[in-house]
């Protein structure tokens, strides 16, 4: 624990018992920062910390084996995953249970308020941490807006690290490429990773300027595809085949 969080712990020893969300802000827990903002300073991911496969948050797994080589990523809306910031003690146990947890991805809309967008980075950030302290493997996520977030939205991430980022939702129309493919360059020019994790179609020009490993997203699955278009029995034996049958959205 930092000085920092011992100095924040000393302000609640005149409570016995804390009300229901009495800190709403995670303010027990203030981490190291070397930025000015004190957006969190992530640790750096190793290569073996990569796994064969990426579920998203809230699958119900089928076979405990598959969690030993499976990431939890948060690639989803934001509603979906906003208990882990919420309730950051009661949720730990759900991420504990995967072989490697991506830290979450709150959303950096490129219309959103400055501010909004600072918060959002915090709270990533920060999630990271409060799981690295909990003995969870944690690969950074990066997002960012347009190019006005890149003073920002790239503070607290480790230098030549693993990194993991998400195409979807940057494909529905031609004006979304442009500002994704500036930020991708931009990331790699400043923390130079050493392998970035995508989840989604990737570009092909994110493939000029690092290493990159692809991760199909749930809906370009074998499973989702075949579920809505296809035969159950075609269904099952691609599930076979793929390993695709491990775990079930639970929304």
């Amino acid at each position: 624990m930092t000085d920092q969080s011992q100095k924040n712990q000393s302000a609640y020893i005149n409570w016995k018992n804390l009300p229901g969300g009495f800190d709403a802000l995670n303010t027990k827990h203030i981490y190291s920062s070397t930025n000015a903002y004190g957006i969190p300073d992530l640790a750096h991911a190793p290569i073996s910390a990569v796994p064969e496969k990426l579920a998203p948050y809230r699958s119900r797994v089928r076979s405990p084996d598959a969690l030993a080589n499976t990431g939890v990523h948060f690639f989803l809306d934001d509603y979906r995953f906003e208990s882990i910031w919420r309730r950051p003690v009661q949720t730990l146990s759900g991420i504990q249970k995967w072989a490697v947890a991506l830290t979450p991805d709150f959303s950096l809309y490129y219309n959103a308020p400055r501010i909004i967008q600072l918060w959002n980075t915090y709270r990533t950030r920060w999630v990271g941490c409060w799981w690295a302290m909990n003995g969870i493997t944690v690969i950074p996520t990066v997002s960012w807006g347009i190019h006005t977030s890149f003073d920002f939205c790239f503070l607290g991430l480790p230098q030549k690290s693993v990194l993991a980022v998400s195409t979807v939702g940057t494909q529905k129309d031609a004006s979304t490429k442009a500002p994704f493919l500036a930020g991708f360059h931009e990331m790699v020019s400043r923390l130079q990773p050493s392998l970035v994790l995508n989840y989604g179609i990737p570009y092909e020009e994110m493939f000029d300027c690092v290493e990159l490993v692809a991760y199909p997203d749930y809906w370009h699955s074998v499973k989702a595809k075949d579920r809505k278009y296809g035969t159950d029995e075609a269904y099952r034996a691609k599930q076979a085949r793929s390993g695709d049958d491990d775990f079930e959205l639970d929304f």
